[in-house]
């Protein structure tokens, strides 16, 4: 069985599911030390969101839709890490049975990483709902009233909102929806300030005329 996890076409897959035992093995020393590999990962990438993933576009939907914005970055790394290992062993073990060889592996990560997609998709939903929710990052969201962000896909208008990017006092990352106060035009790249928040909605103006004012 060792054999067959170090053929060459299982590679990818074996060291995959390599870094995922060997981060379980850090996380216990971890314990010992004190040192929390958890924290570590979500100060690396602090990803939240308000935004309804079901309805949300760009990189708010694809986060949402990967459970990225849902998990703590190491849980979600080895749920894809793990996701895409074992559906390329998978496969390659029965491709093996059947025909004697392995996929070539032009095939076989294309499939693996569907894997990894469902995956994060599907038993990220359900780790979502399993673990605590972490009452601090939504009053954060709540209070981004007066943050100032930037628009970073498409234009908004009234009644047509484009994702916004912003940071918290803590320098913490967040992905909005929001849409000007008035008539104008937001572009992509424009500096925008959150005004009040309108149910999933934020309603925002150029940070330039907020400073005029």
């Amino acid at each position: 069985m060792l054999g067959f996890f170090l053929l060459d076409g299982n590679l990818p897959f074996t060291v995959a599911i390599s870094i995922v035992i060997l981060l379980g093995l850090i996380e216990l020393l971890s314990l010992v030390t004190g040192l929390s590999l958890s924290g570590l990962f979500d100060d690396l990438l602090s990803l939240d969101s308000d935004i309804d993933s079901d309805g949300a576009t760009g990189f708010t939907g694809i986060t949402g839709w990967l459970c990225l914005n849902r998990l703590p970055l190491l849980i979600w790394f080895v749920l894809a890490s793990s996701s895409f290992a074992i559906t390329g062993l998978a496969v390659n073990y029965l491709t093996a049975a059947v025909t004697g060889g392995l996929l070539p592996s032009w095939l076989a990560i294309p499939v693996a990483l569907i894997g990894l997609l469902l995956g994060c998709r599907y038993l990220g939903s359900s780790l979502a709902r399993l673990l605590p929710k972490n009452e601090s990052s939504v009053i954060s969201i709540d209070s981004l009233e007066g943050a100032v962000g930037t628009v970073t896909l498409a234009t908004a208008s009234r009644g047509k909102p484009a994702e916004v990017v912003v940071r918290d006092e803590s320098q913490q990352k967040h992905y909005v929806l929001a849409e000007p106060d008035s008539d104008d035009q937001l572009a992509k790249g424009t500096d925008v300030v959150l005004l009040r928040k309108d149910g999933n909605i934020w309603i925002a103006a150029r940070f330039e005329n907020s400073l005029s004012d």
